[in-house]
């Protein structure tokens, strides 16, 4: 059973190609502490960490106690518009479904993905800038309101109560 679950959830990896040349992306504003700060407001402090081991509430003790040191960490990151292979490693833990009359299938599982959280640190900081450019360049309908931050259900309703 152990096979079928690491072939189902944990297909052969392509293998790994070295980056091409980094430049500097000129146009991108650099990294602020403020945006640091923010993404990591919206970590919750009691998720598992990934590969790393290092929780939320270390990376926000640490960016409270000397922000300049994420702030080095990541700016560069930003500035090369490069996310390095050594921060997507994983830890995927395999759960059961509960009710399921037989976990004989690999479906009655799910996989729980554990990323570094540095990495998701970055990650939220860069989805936050492509929400600002988007919104800047009109690319999102002015009627969505699913997954962006500042609107709710309660939008969705003055919408369509507006609309009907």
């Amino acid at each position: 059973m152990n096979n079928v679950l690491l072939e189902h959830f944990f297909p052969p990896k392509e293998p790994f190609s070295p980056p091409p040349r980094l430049r500097p992306n000129k146009s991108a504003p650099p990294l602020t502490t403020d945006e640091i700060a923010t993404a990591l407001s919206k970590c919750s402090l009691t998720s598992a960490p990934g590969p790393g081991g290092i929780p939320y509430s270390t990376w926000t003790q640490v960016n409270k106690i000397n922000p300049s040191i994420l702030l080095h960490i990541l700016a560069p990151l930003v500035l090369l518009g490069y996310h390095p292979a050594s921060l997507k490693s994983s830890n995927g833990v395999v759960l059961d479904k509960p009710g399921k009359p037989s976990y004989q299938s690999p479906y009655s599982f799910r996989i729980i993905v554990l990323i570094r959280t540095i990495s998701r640190v970055l990650e939220r900081i860069i989805a936050a800038r492509l929400l600002a450019a988007a919104r800047l360049r009109g690319l999102l309908h002015p009627n969505q309101c699913g997954s962006l931050p500042g609107l709710s259900t309660y939008d969705v309703c003055l919408t369509l109560t507006n609309d009907v």
